[in-house]
């Protein structure tokens, strides 16, 4: 299997669309990342009252110039939808960019790692993640961040923390962990995985 990854533009936002809209209860869109949301409740009643709003955010940052993500291909069909992007490109990330400071110009953040329903469960995870390093040394950017919930989590809240991806995914593709998340506790744990590029 030969994996491509395609920038998320206008042209293939159809394919994105597909995926995203029906993911995490319907009205996703992955747009969360783009936004202040107060609470998960708050969120669940965008995603089920507004889905077009959410859907007109990533339109529109798409416009804008903004690097929402990357689409994954192989044999013309989709395999997936990844949210990455610099880290000064996502709302969500801003405590991670002040961490960083400067070098949060140059360094990317994988925000969720969404397969589509026919390929999961495949162990792909790995081999898209290296077509998306290349991706990104091809971007200039100096390193790529992810941020999956530890073991520990996913054996607490099982498939509600599959989102970022697996951490056994990312050290296969050469990630290493370099510490907690910003949003790590003790009922969620959580870690941040980079590697170089």
């Amino acid at each position: 299997m030969k994996v491509r990854i395609e920038q998320l533009t206008e042209e293939n936002f159809g394919d994105f669309e597909a995926l995203t809209s029906c993911e995490s209860g319907g009205g996703c869109y992955c747009s969360f990342w783009h936004q202040k949301i107060s609470s998960m409740q708050e969120w669940d009643q965008r995603k089920k009252e507004t889905p077009d709003l959410n859907r007109q955010i990533i339109l529109d940052k798409i416009k804008t110039g903004f690097h929402v993500g990357v689409l994954a291909y192989a044999d013309g069909e989709l395999l997936a939808w990844i949210s990455v992007g610099p880290l000064t490109d996502f709302y969500w990330t801003w405590k991670r960019v002040a961490q960083l400071g400067d070098d949060s110009n140059t360094v990317a953040g994988i925000t969720c790692f969404t397969v589509a329903p026919k390929f999961r469960k495949q162990g792909l995870q790995a081999k898209i993640l290296k077509k998306i390093i290349e991706y990104g040394k091809e971007m200039g950017w100096s390193s790529l961040e992810a941020y999956p919930f530890d073991t520990s989590a996913l054996e607490k809240h099982k498939d509600l923390v599959l989102w970022p991806g697996l951490v056994k995914g990312y050290v296969d593709a050469g990630f290493s962990r370099v510490g907690s998340h910003w949003l790590h506790s003790a009922e969620t744990e959580r870690s941040i995985f980079k590697v170089g590029l």
